[in-house]
């Protein structure tokens, strides 16, 4: 592997224009064919493709809660995700090592921490891109609906892994720190992926109320308290920077936006468009939107024991193709 130091250790290494802290991490690939020290360039080439879209994807849900977020990216989050391949290397012909170099967030973007942590359970200084995009995979293989580490474009990102099984592959395995395996993607993960999407509720637009609470500039997101408990995140995607609504800090706000949700139905994110000092008849919005109830189709298609399917119950009522003896007598008939 050409690698610049231990696997899994931090690096004091060149990133870019600047110095700042890396890790190396390694994906390994296993399956039946076309892998090992010289693995097939076709299935090689595309995982080099896919995993740094991955990771960026995986970086904008950390710090987002939207993995395609709209508009160009900030300098900060292209730094935070921002991936080198390093090499690959193998010790028998059923895996390969495939190793990329990624920044530290603290050190290579420390303004998206300026403003302090936006979520408990949000993306730490110490961590990478790495760690983030094992979150998301491992509540994608649990079938975790009401996660906050992937949406429905980060589903679909994962559910394109789907088409490599298919040559061979078996497994994407992402290796940490002292060879440890912390997440991996399969075709489980996959299928999983496919059925939290096809669960995921259609946006829509929504209005909401609570006190502005935190503000990140540097990634254009908002917090607000709505009840005890009860906390929305909301995106910015209107006209202008955040800094305009800087007055609107710790006071009442409406939020209003394009409602983004889980596969839950509980609100993952307001993208939103127009924020303004709340009044007395905006405490009404003081409520977390839900999805709209959606047709559960495949449990319509289920049957119990013994009982016929919709279809064999109109079956018989449709009359039947007619013959071709019918059919030229009908044409005869008119000419």
């Amino acid at each position: 592997m050409n690698t610049t130091g231990k696997q899994g250790t931090l690096l004091n290494t060149h990133l870019r224009d600047h110095s700042v802290k890396t890790v190396e991490r390694i994906f390994r690939l296993e399956g039946t064919t076309g892998l090992g020290a010289k693995p097939n360039p076709g299935l090689l080439g595309a995982l080099l493709v896919q995993i740094p879209d991955t990771l960026r994807d995986a970086v904008r849900m950390g710090f987002l809660h939207s993995s395609r977020a709209g508009g160009r990216l900030s300098r900060a989050l292209q730094a935070a995700s921002e991936v080198r391949f390093v090499g690959c290397s193998s010790t028998s012909g059923d895996f390969t090592d495939v190793c990329f170099e990624l920044p530290v967030f603290g050190e290579a973007a420390p303004e998206l921490f300026a403003q302090g942590q936006l979520w408990d359970d949000g993306p730490k200084p110490e961590s990478s891109a790495f760690d983030l995009l094992g979150d998301a995979v491992i509540d994608i293989g649990a079938g975790r609906s009401n996660s906050d580490h992937f949406d429905k474009p980060l589903l679909s990102r994962v559910g394109r892994y789907g088409v490599l099984f298919k040559k061979g592959l078996q497994r994407v395995a992402l290796v940490g720190e002292e060879q440890r395996t912390v997440a991996q993607i399969n075709a489980s993960v996959v299928e999983s992926a496919h059925q939290l999407s096809r669960k995921t509720p259609a946006s829509r637009r929504v209005r909401v109320t609570g006190k502005l609470d935190l503000m990140g500039a540097s990634q254009g997101v908002m917090k607000l308290h709505l009840r005890p408990g009860e906390i929305v995140t909301a995106l910015w995607t209107g006209q202008g920077d955040l800094e305009q609504f800087k007055h609107c800090f710790n006071a009442d706000v409406v939020v209003e936006g394009t409602g983004v949700f889980r596969p839950s139905g509980t609100l993952l994110r307001v993208e939103a468009d127009a924020v303004a000092a709340a009044s007395s008849q905006d405490e009404f919005f003081r409520e977390l939107p839900r999805s709209l109830e959606a047709p559960d189709y495949e449990s319509l298609l289920r049957v119990r024991p013994g009982e016929k399917s919709a279809y064999h119950r109109i079956l018989g009522v449709i009359p039947a193709e007619e013959s071709d003896e019918e059919f030229a007598a009908a044409i005869e008939a008119l000419s």
